[in-house]
């Protein structure tokens, strides 16, 4: 066996892997969501559409690459090539951007609506979550009309766009990609999770500083520690993702500037970018008391979380104005 079989057989293992967890743990996340969907709070819905696209991947774009590790070779013509990058490249984005707009509500929210669950309302949400997809789209679309395309990578097991391209055109596409697809997303991320840390820091440190403590004041701190708790735990879904991705990001990278890469490296970076349509379920059960409390409802849980199930269940009985809003 050569040193490229062997690498496409562990290539495969990985990806088939993340091609059935993938679309379980999502359609767990949406079906946890559907169920709640009266009590969903607006944020939610950015959750459930990176659900969607992460179920999408895992269940329409990977399986083409499965397929072709398998052969050892791209079965699927040039059509088939383009349809699984433009899908791959779709949804990344799709979690990119969705991720940003996530972070910038938990901003505002932090910053002009405290009392409140979200900072946006369902409507503005829904809004938000079309933007991301429009956005994405239009940079995904672009090779299929002509400026630059899509093809065959690393050991010609996957697709992508031809960052190996001299063509002007395709490198002045380049540059706009990673400017607005890679360094503005993070930029709006980086620069949120500042401003949360600097609101909630001078909130706490104003509260901290009254002679009298008011049962306002208490309010006012508690709130201000749940929306950090909630923005740190997306900051790990972010980190997950940045590290996922920014692998791929550097080889394309050096691959635009020099135009050479070691294929086994390409196809590596590659499927291993693919894991973080997989790694969002795992974080929302590890960080979100409200999700486990719904997946106790589900699944046979230890005795404490049988406890959150029972208190969950108790709580999914209340009217809906004395219910709490669902917050992943």
């Amino acid at each position: 066996m050569t040193k490229t079989a062997a690498w496409s057989t562990v290539f495969l293992i990985i990806e088939f892997v993340v091609c059935l967890l993938g679309i379980f743990f999502n359609c767990l996340v949406i079906s946890i969501i559907f169920k709640n969907a009266n009590r969903l709070a607006a944020p939610g819905f950015l959750v459930l559409s990176m659900a969607l696209s992460d179920v999408l991947s895992c269940s329409v774009a990977v399986p083409f690459s499965i397929v072709a590790h398998f052969q050892k070779k791209w079965p699927f013509g040039m059509a088939g090539c383009e349809a699984h990058a433009f899908m791959v490249f779709l949804f990344a984005l799709v979690s990119i951007t969705h991720l940003a707009a996530i972070s910038a509500g938990k901003y505002l929210t932090i910053s002009r609506s405290l009392t409140r669950e979200s900072y946006f309302d369902r409507r503005q949400v829904l809004l938000v979550v079309l933007a991301c997809w429009l956005y994405s789209l239009a940079f995904s679309v672009a090779p299929l009309v002509g400026w630059s395309r899509y093809g065959l990578e690393g050991t010609n097991a996957t697709c992508s766009i031809k960052w190996d391209s001299s063509e002007p055109s395709d490198k002045a596409y380049f540059g706009v990609v990673f400017i607005a697809c890679f360094f503005l997303p993070m930029g709006v991320i980086t620069l949120c999770y500042y401003k949360i840390h600097k609101v909630s820091k001078r909130i706490v440190e104003n509260i901290q500083g009254q002679s009298v403590a008011t049962s306002a004041m208490s309010r006012t701190h508690a709130l201000v520690k749940k929306h950090r708790r909630s923005a740190m735990y997306f900051l790990a879904i972010v980190a997950a993702f940045m590290l996922a991705w920014s692998p791929y990001a550097i080889v394309s990278l050096i691959v635009v500037l020099s135009g050479t890469m070691d294929p086994i490296a390409t196809s590596a970076c590659s499927v291993f970018a693919k894991t973080s349509f997989l790694v969002n379920p795992f974080l929302y059960a590890i960080f979100s008391r409200s999700f486990r409390r719904r997946l106790a409802l589900v699944f046979p849980m230890p005795r404490q979380n049988r406890q959150e199930g029972r208190q969950e269940r108790n709580c999914s009985a209340l009217p809906p104005s004395q219910s709490q809003p669902f917050v992943l």
